[in-house]
Protein backbone atom coordinates (compact mmCIF):
# COMPACT_ATOMS: atom_id res chain seq x y z
CA UNK A 1 0.00 0.00 0.00
CA UNK A 2 1.23 3.04 -0.50
CA UNK A 3 0.38 6.17 1.32
CA UNK A 4 1.56 9.85 0.99
CA UNK A 5 2.72 11.54 4.06
CA UNK A 6 4.31 14.80 4.89
CA UNK A 7 4.78 14.19 8.74
CA UNK A 8 6.16 10.51 8.70
CA UNK A 9 8.00 9.93 12.18
CA UNK A 10 10.68 7.10 12.19
CA UNK A 11 9.30 4.47 14.32
CA UNK A 12 10.73 0.99 15.39
CA UNK A 13 8.30 -0.25 11.46
CA UNK A 14 10.96 1.89 9.50
CA UNK A 15 12.90 -0.78 7.15
CA UNK A 16 14.32 1.90 4.86
CA UNK A 17 14.50 5.56 3.78
CA UNK A 18 15.79 6.70 0.49
CA UNK A 19 15.27 9.77 -1.84
CA UNK A 20 11.93 9.71 -3.64
CA UNK A 21 13.32 11.22 -7.87
CA UNK A 22 10.02 12.87 -7.32
CA UNK A 23 8.73 15.80 -8.36
CA UNK A 24 6.38 16.87 -5.08
CA UNK A 25 7.94 14.19 -2.44
CA UNK A 26 11.62 13.79 -1.35
CA UNK A 27 11.56 10.68 0.77
CA UNK A 28 10.54 7.17 0.36
CA UNK A 29 9.89 5.23 3.41
CA UNK A 30 9.36 1.41 3.15
CA UNK A 31 7.71 -0.11 6.09
CA UNK A 32 6.79 -3.87 6.69
CA UNK A 33 3.00 -3.40 5.48
CA UNK A 34 3.16 -0.34 3.64
CA UNK A 35 5.22 2.59 1.40
CA UNK A 36 5.14 6.17 2.28
CA UNK A 37 6.89 9.12 1.14
CA UNK A 38 6.97 12.35 2.70
CA UNK A 39 8.21 16.05 1.32
CA UNK A 40 11.24 16.28 4.12
CA UNK A 41 14.32 15.20 2.72
CA UNK A 42 16.09 11.83 4.39
CA UNK A 43 18.19 13.51 6.94
CA UNK A 44 15.03 15.84 7.69
CA UNK A 45 13.06 13.11 8.96
CA UNK A 46 16.41 11.64 10.77
CA UNK A 47 16.56 14.85 12.57
CA UNK A 48 13.66 15.53 13.63
CA UNK A 49 13.65 12.04 14.55
CA UNK A 50 16.48 12.16 16.83
CA UNK A 51 15.40 15.80 18.42
CA UNK A 52 12.32 13.92 19.37
CA UNK A 53 13.97 11.10 21.33
CA UNK A 54 16.79 13.18 23.32
CA UNK A 55 19.41 14.56 20.40
CA UNK A 56 20.31 15.59 17.15
CA UNK A 57 21.33 14.26 14.15
CA UNK A 58 25.06 16.16 14.45
CA UNK A 59 25.22 14.96 17.99
CA UNK A 60 24.73 11.69 17.33
CA UNK A 61 27.38 11.72 14.33
CA UNK A 62 29.58 13.48 16.55
CA UNK A 63 29.23 10.87 19.10
CA UNK A 64 30.11 7.94 16.72
CA UNK A 65 32.65 10.20 15.19
CA UNK A 66 34.24 10.53 18.97
CA UNK A 67 33.76 6.93 20.51
CA UNK A 68 34.13 5.08 16.95
CA UNK A 69 36.75 6.63 14.86
CA UNK A 70 33.92 6.81 12.03
CA UNK A 71 34.62 9.85 9.85
CA UNK A 72 32.70 8.59 7.02
CA UNK A 73 28.92 7.45 6.25
CA UNK A 74 28.20 7.35 9.79
CA UNK A 75 25.26 4.81 11.31
CA UNK A 76 22.35 6.62 13.29
CA UNK A 77 21.50 5.89 16.76
CA UNK A 78 18.13 7.18 16.24
CA UNK A 79 16.28 6.00 19.61
CA UNK A 80 18.31 4.31 21.86
CA UNK A 81 15.09 2.85 24.09
CA UNK A 82 13.50 1.47 20.51
CA UNK A 83 16.54 0.65 19.61
CA UNK A 84 16.91 1.98 16.30
CA UNK A 85 19.99 2.43 14.51
CA UNK A 86 20.05 2.91 10.61
CA UNK A 87 22.75 3.00 8.14
CA UNK A 88 23.78 4.73 4.74
CA UNK A 89 25.14 3.39 1.87
CA UNK A 90 26.25 5.95 0.70
CA UNK A 91 26.89 9.84 1.84
CA UNK A 92 23.57 11.45 3.15
CA UNK A 93 24.11 13.83 1.08
CA UNK A 94 24.34 11.43 -2.06
CA UNK A 95 20.81 10.93 -4.38
CA UNK A 96 21.77 6.75 -4.43
CA UNK A 97 22.01 6.93 -0.58
CA UNK A 98 19.75 4.59 1.49
CA UNK A 99 19.11 4.31 4.86
CA UNK A 100 18.79 1.25 6.14
CA UNK A 101 17.05 -0.31 9.53
CA UNK A 102 19.48 -2.84 11.34
CA UNK A 103 16.68 -4.08 13.01
CA UNK A 104 15.02 -5.28 9.45
CA UNK A 105 17.79 -6.32 7.81
CA UNK A 106 18.35 -10.05 7.38
CA UNK A 107 21.40 -10.30 4.55
CA UNK A 108 22.79 -8.82 1.51
CA UNK A 109 22.54 -10.58 -1.74
CA UNK A 110 24.67 -9.95 -5.32
CA UNK A 111 22.25 -8.28 -7.90
CA UNK A 112 23.17 -9.34 -11.38
CA UNK A 113 24.59 -5.53 -12.10
CA UNK A 114 27.97 -4.15 -10.44
CA UNK A 115 28.18 -2.07 -8.14
CA UNK A 116 24.26 -3.30 -6.85
CA UNK A 117 23.34 -5.17 -4.15
CA UNK A 118 19.79 -6.44 -3.21
CA UNK A 119 18.91 -6.12 0.57
CA UNK A 120 16.95 -9.13 2.05
CA UNK A 121 14.69 -7.68 5.02
CA UNK A 122 13.18 -10.29 7.72
CA UNK A 123 9.81 -10.14 6.31
CA UNK A 124 11.05 -11.62 3.56
CA UNK A 125 10.91 -8.31 1.38
CA UNK A 126 14.13 -7.03 -1.15
CA UNK A 127 15.16 -3.51 -2.04
CA UNK A 128 17.85 -3.38 -4.36
CA UNK A 129 20.46 -0.47 -3.49
CA UNK A 130 22.90 0.94 -5.80
CA UNK A 131 26.14 -0.52 -3.64
CA UNK A 132 28.27 -3.04 -3.72
CA UNK A 133 28.41 -5.70 -1.01
CA UNK A 134 31.61 -5.17 0.20
CA UNK A 135 30.26 -1.54 1.10
CA UNK A 136 27.32 -2.71 2.39
CA UNK A 137 28.84 -5.33 4.97
CA UNK A 138 31.18 -2.98 5.90
CA UNK A 139 28.39 -0.14 7.09
CA UNK A 140 26.21 -2.82 8.53
CA UNK A 141 29.55 -3.58 10.94
CA UNK A 142 29.47 -0.19 11.64
CA UNK A 143 26.11 -0.19 12.81
CA UNK A 144 26.30 -3.53 15.18
CA UNK A 145 29.74 -1.65 16.21
CA UNK A 146 27.27 1.23 17.18
CA UNK A 147 24.38 -1.19 18.78
CA UNK A 148 27.09 -2.83 20.98
CA UNK A 149 29.04 0.24 22.22
CA UNK A 150 25.80 2.39 22.51
CA UNK A 151 22.96 -0.35 23.42
CA UNK A 152 24.27 -3.26 24.94
CA UNK A 153 26.79 -2.25 26.37
CA UNK A 154 25.61 0.50 28.65
CA UNK A 155 22.92 -1.70 29.47
CA UNK A 156 25.40 -4.52 30.59
CA UNK A 157 27.54 -1.78 33.02
CA UNK A 158 24.06 -1.23 34.39
CA UNK A 159 22.62 -4.24 35.10
CA UNK A 160 25.55 -5.19 36.78
CA UNK A 161 25.43 -1.82 39.09
CA UNK A 162 22.11 -2.65 40.15
CA UNK A 163 22.80 -6.30 40.91
CA UNK A 164 25.65 -5.68 42.80
CA UNK A 165 24.96 -5.79 46.54
CA UNK A 166 24.93 -2.48 48.88
CA UNK A 167 28.65 -1.94 50.77
CA UNK A 168 28.07 -1.83 54.18
CA UNK A 169 30.35 -0.14 56.91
Amino acid sequence: MKENRVDYEINSSTMAIRCARHLEYQTMIMEPDRTCYSAHTPVKLINQACLDKGSSYSGRLESARHKLCIYNKIPVLVDQFEEIILFPTHSPSHIDNTWISIDHYKKILPHTEKGKATVLFTNGERLTVNCSMSTFQRQYQRAATILIHEIHLPKKRMNLYLSMPPVRD
